[in-house]
């Protein structure tokens, strides 16, 4: 093939390939812009050839780009920047343009390459766009789609007034909890509890200050306990607690320490200062137990018993033959 009809042949594929391509001289002059930059751009090659880039394209990020491209040049290597990194290098209008939003403009890849001129030994670049606000589109709607996913998990797994897990989620954990200690013969814990005298609260203070109660408690409650503690509301004022792999003894020292951390709380709602307290039951996983909701109403039982105790306090259900709360 004769070398004029080869320098045609290429400069027409560089033209119709759907990539922009533009090269650069040492001084950032604008030697070659294919078809695509010029559609993109709305500026043909005969309008912008011999032209310095920042001249033309004051938009354009100078600080970084000059860096990027002295760069490329003095190491004589190649560099490849996602869009994940930077959305785009030129503001060329999307496709699907949606104003307002960060898809105003095309979502591209750039590749710069070094190209030295075989005659001077001057080193230029040669910098090629890919579009991929497609791609960044469909990844936008994956996270959105994930967003919702999450918001729809929150909605059906946690308590909307109190943040914490809803009574079917931590029912679910419970179940979870209980075959993984049957299965690998583990320890764990729960503390059922509940509120001295809420109705006196609803009562005197209100309903809205009710839940106030509600939210500080578990908000105080939450801050006690280990990120593989789980928490989660049971009923109205009633609450529960799994602590994996805590002994009898274990469970005892974190009731007692929320037992105090309630104690000193004071919630303020209006003009008052609202104190509360807490009865609990505790329950350890025994092989002999057969289901979780066997421990539920052991826990329920030893609550009731710290309740006809006086209250603000704590009792354990211990697992033998006479079935024990002891305290």
């Amino acid at each position: 093939m004769h070398t004029a009809i080869f320098e045609t042949s290429c400069a027409s594929i560089i033209d119709h390939i759907d990539n922009g391509i533009l090269l650069l001289d040492s001084t950032n002059c604008i030697l070659k812009w294919n078809q695509f930059m010029a559609r993109h751009s709305g500026i043909q090659s005969q309008a912008i050839l011999n032209k310095n880039i920042f001249e033309v394209f004051p938009d354009l990020p100078r600080a970084w780009l000059e860096l990027k491209l002295k760069s490329v040049r003095l190491l004589k290597n190649y560099s490849f920047i996602s869009w994940t990194q930077r959305p785009y290098l030129f503001q060329f209008s999307a496709k699907n343009q949606i104003i307002g939003d960060s898809l105003e403009f095309m979502f591209q890849d750039s590749t710069f390459f070094p190209v030295t001129d075989p005659d001077t030994g001057d080193t230029g670049v040669c910098i090629v766009i890919k579009d991929v606000t497609d791609m960044a589109q469909a990844n936008r709607q994956i996270e959105e789609m994930k967003d919702i996913t999450q918001t729809l998990s929150n909605i059906a797994n946690f308590d909307p007034m109190t943040g914490i897990f809803n009574r079917s989620h931590i029912e679910q954990l419970l179940k979870m909890e209980f075959k993984r200690a049957e299965r690998y013969k583990s320890e764990f814990s729960i503390i059922l509890f509940d509120i001295d005298y809420f109705k006196k609260v609803n009562d005197t203070y209100g309903h809205l200050a009710g839940d106030e109660v509600l939210k500080q408690l578990c908000q105080a409650v939450s801050h006690q306990l280990r990120d593989s503690d789980l928490f989660g509301r049971f009923g109205g004022e009633e609450f529960l607690i799994i602590l994996p792999n805590a002994s009898a003894p274990c469970a005892k020292i974190v009731s007692e320490k929320l037992r105090r951390l309630v104690e000193s709380l004071t919630i303020p709602f209006n003009e008052w200062k609202i104190q509360i307290t807490i009865s609990q039951g505790l329950v350890s996983y025994q092989e002999k137990m057969t289901d979780p909701l066997q421990m539920i109403y052991e826990s329920d039982l030893a609550m009731y018993h710290s309740k006809k105790q006086g209250r603000n306090r704590a009792s354990q259900f211990m697992f033998n033959e006479q079935c024990s709360v002891t305290l």
